[in-house]
């Protein structure tokens, strides 16, 4: 998120009447004492910050990357939204998806269904396991999130009704996971 954006939201919200702003869990923020908060939020959402618990970039942890960390190999932010603006289907309330530029995994360190790890290699897959875990598939960074893209459609193609996304790819299995990610680079 560019400053600009945050300034311009704190300039709406001043505007607005907001008298505190404070930060809250999960990343958020709260305006007191506003006098339209409807219109705070829509302009939230024009400036592209997150505003519905349904955002897809709600299931994605991400951490700086390249070029804001030394550690990072793989430019995460970017990939992350383009995942998010690509592959929404992918991201519901079942899984989480972390991109970590290293191995460091500083953004999530738990397992994830599904986890791209920036090295030496490019960006690698883990599926259902940390950033320190053996990738089982390789793209190259700038082309990471094509491999998502796929893994994405045949989610998308082989779910069955009423199933979650992390269902879908345990039924899959992390080698077939693994596989539709190296596909077609």
């Amino acid at each position: 998120m560019p400053a600009q954006n945050l300034i311009d939201l704190v300039t709406q919200a001043s505007t607005l009447g907001a008298t505190e702003i404070r930060l809250a869990p999960g990343r958020a923020l709260l305006f007191l004492s506003l006098s339209t908060p409807s219109s705070l939020q829509s302009s939230a959402a024009t400036l592209g910050f997150v505003t519905s618990p349904a955002d897809p970039r709600t299931r994605i942890a991400a951490c700086p990357g390249i070029p804001a960390c030394a550690s990072g190999r793989i430019a995460t932010r970017a990939i992350a939204e383009t995942i998010a603006t690509d592959s929404p289907g992918l991201l519901d309330a079942s899984l989480t998806l972390h991109i970590s530029g290293c191995a460091k995994g500083c953004a999530h360190p738990g397992a994830a269904a599904l986890t791209l790890v920036g090295d030496e290699n490019g960006a690698g897959l883990v599926v259902d396991g940390t950033a320190k875990a053996l990738p089982a598939g390789y793209r190259p960074g700038y082309d990471a999130a094509r491999g998502v893209a796929a893994i994405a459609a045949v989610v998308r193609r082989e779910r069955h009704q009423g199933e979650t996304a992390a269902a879908c790819l345990t039924r899959l299995g992390a080698a077939g996971i693994a596989e539709l990610y190296r596909r077609n680079q």
